[in-house]
C-alpha cells in the first residue's frame, strides 16, 4: 500500500475509533437512573391509608377527537372513586367547544369547561397550554382543593387514588404543598398493540430510576409528565400556562421549570395510574419527536434563571446524542475494532442500564395485568421478547429524535391511542 494510502487510512481509522465517545452520552442518565432503581422502595401501607375531606379534581384535558376515550377514562375514575372513595371528588373535562360534547355522559359528578374557538390567552399560547390555562381561569374550584391532571386515556387505579390520598394529607400536614407525580403503566392494550407496549415499558422503567431520583431530590431536573401531576389549585393558578408559543409542546416541562424557579419542590406520589401506548409505529416516532422538539425549546427558551434549566438542557443534549450513538453502534459491528477498555466499560454499563429499565417496566406491567404474563411460561416468554427486541426499539426511539433534528415540524401531533 502506498505510504500516502496507509497514513490516510490510519487517520480514518482514528477517527473512526473517536466515534465511540458517544456510547458515553448515556452514562450521566444511566447512572442517575440505577441509583433511582436502588433507592426505589415501593410504599406498602396504602391499605391503611385514611379518608379526607379535601376535594380533588380528575381534570382531563381533550380536543374532543377521541371522544370514546374520554368517556371510558371518566367512567374508570367513578368506578375507582366507588371502589376507594376516600376523598370528595368531582371530573373536570376541558374540551374544545366544536367537539362532540353531546356524548359526554353529564352525571353529577362531571363538569365540562368548554374551550370557545375563539378563546386566546394573553401571551397566545396554544394547544394544551391553552386549554389549561382557561381551565384556571374558569373552573369554579376552590383553591385549597387539589388537581390530578390526567389525559384522555389515563385511568386512575385503587393503589393511585390511595397514593393520592395520602400524599395530599401529608402535604396538608406539613404544609410544603409540593407537586407530584407517580408511575405510569401501559399494559391496557398488550394484547391489541404487543410490540408497543413492550416499547413503552422503558417510561414505566425510567419512572422507577430517574424520574424517582429526581422526585427525591425534589427538583424536576429531567421534566415532568403532562398526566399524573398531583398539584394544589393554588400552586398551580400562581404559575399557570400562559407561556406563548414557544412554551406550548412540551407545557409541563415548561411549568416544571417555573414551579421549581418559584420555590415549589416536587415529590414522588405511591401508587400507579394507567394509560395505553401508542398504535402505531409512525404515532411511536411522531410521540418522540413531539416531546424532543418541546425539550429543545425549553432548554433555549424557558424564561427561568439558567441554573434551573442547565439539568434538562444537558439531559436534552445527551438525547441528542443517542440516535448518532445507535447508528455507529450498527456500523460498529460491520466495522469493529478493539475498544479502549475504560469506554468499554462505561458503554456496557449504559446498555446494561437501559436493558434494565425495559425489564423493570416489564416487570411491573406484568404484574399489574390481570390477563397477560399469568403462568411462569408466559412471563418467560415476554422477557425473552423484550430483550430482543430491544435494539428494534432503540432505534424506533432514535427514529423520533432524528426526523426532529433533520425535519422538525410545527404544531402539536396528537397520537392515537
Amino acid at each position: 500500500m502506498h505510504p500516502l494510502q496507509l497514513r490516510l487510512q490510519l487517520y480514518m481509522e482514528t477517527i473512526w475509533s473517536w466515534g465511540t465517545l458517544l456510547w458515553l452520552g448515556a452514562v450521566i442518565p444511566g447512572i442517575l437512573g440505577l441509583y433511582g432503581l436502588i433507592r426505589f422502595n415501593y410504599c406498602r401501607n396504602l391499605d391503611v391509608t385514611l379518608p379526607m375531606n379535601k376535594i380533588v379534581s380528575f381534570r382531563i384535558v381533550t380536543r374532543g377527537n377521541n371522544i370514546e376515550a374520554v368517556i371510558s377514562t371518566i367512567r374508570s375514575c367513578q368506578l375507582e372513586m366507588v371502589k376507594t372513595p376516600l376523598f370528595p371528588y368531582i371530573i373536570e373535562v376541558v374540551i374544545e367547544e366544536d367537539a362532540q360534547i353531546d356524548q359526554l355522559p353529564f352525571d353529577h359528578d362531571v363538569i365540562i369547561l368548554k374551550v370557545p374557538r375563539n378563546y386566546s390567552t394573553f401571551n397566545k399560547s396554544l394547544y394544551k397550554a391553552r386549554a389549561l390555562q382557561f381551565a384556571l381561569d374558569n373552573s369554579q374550584l376552590p383553591l385549597d382543593a387539589w388537581i390530578v391532571h390526567l389525559d384522555e386515556e389515563t385511568h386512575p387505579t385503587s393503589s393511585g387514588i390511595k397514593g393520592i390520598c395520602a400524599m395530599i394529607q401529608e402535604e396538608e400536614a406539613t404544609g410544603k404543598l409540593r407537586v407530584g407525580q407517580g408511575a405510569i403503566l401501559y399494559h391496557r392494550n398488550w394484547k391489541k398493540h404487543p410490540i408497543l407496549t413492550l416499547a413503552d415499558n422503558v417510561r414505566t422503567g425510567d419512572d422507577f430510576a430517574r424520574f424517582y431520583f429526581q422526585h427525591k431530590l425534589g427538583k424536576t431536573i429531567f421534566g415532568l409528565h403532562g398526566s399524573y401531576i398531583v398539584v394544589r389549585n393554588d400552586v398551580e393558578s400562581k404559575i399557570g400556562f400562559d407561556f406563548g408559543p414557544v412554551g406550548s409542546i412540551t407545557e409541563d416541562a415548561f411549568w416544571a421549570l417555573k414551579l421549581m424557579e418559584a420555590g415549589y419542590r416536587c415529590r414522588w406520589v405511591d401508587g400507579y395510574l394507567e394509560e395505553q401506548s401508542t398504535q402505531s409505529a409512525g404515532d411511536f416516532i411522531r410521540q418522540r419527536r413531539r416531546w424532543y422538539q418541546g425539550l429543545v425549546k425549553v432548554s433555549l427558551f424557558a424564561p427561568v434563571k439558567f441554573r434551573w434549566k442547565i439539568a434538562i438542557g444537558l439531559n436534552t443534549f445527551l438525547w441528542t446524542i443517542a440516535p448518532f450513538a445507535a447508528i455507529y453502534t450498527v456500523f460498529h459491528f460491520i466495522y469493529g475494532f478493539e475498544v479502549v477498555s475504560w469506554i468499554r466499560l462505561f458503554a456496557n454499563l449504559s446498555f446494561a442500564s437501559f436493558v434494565t429499565l425495559y425489564l423493570v417496566g416489564l416487570k411491573t406491567n406484568l404484574d399489574e395485568s390481570k390477563d397477560i404474563g399469568n403462568t411462569k411460561l408466559s412471563r418467560l416468554f415476554w422477557i425473552i421478547c423484550q430483550i430482543i427486541l430491544t435494539p428494534f426499539f432503540t432505534m424506533l426511539e432514535a427514529c423520533g429524535v432524528l426526523s426532529a433534528i433533520i425535519k422538525p415540524v410545527s404544531g402539536f401531533h396528537v397520537v392515537k391511542k
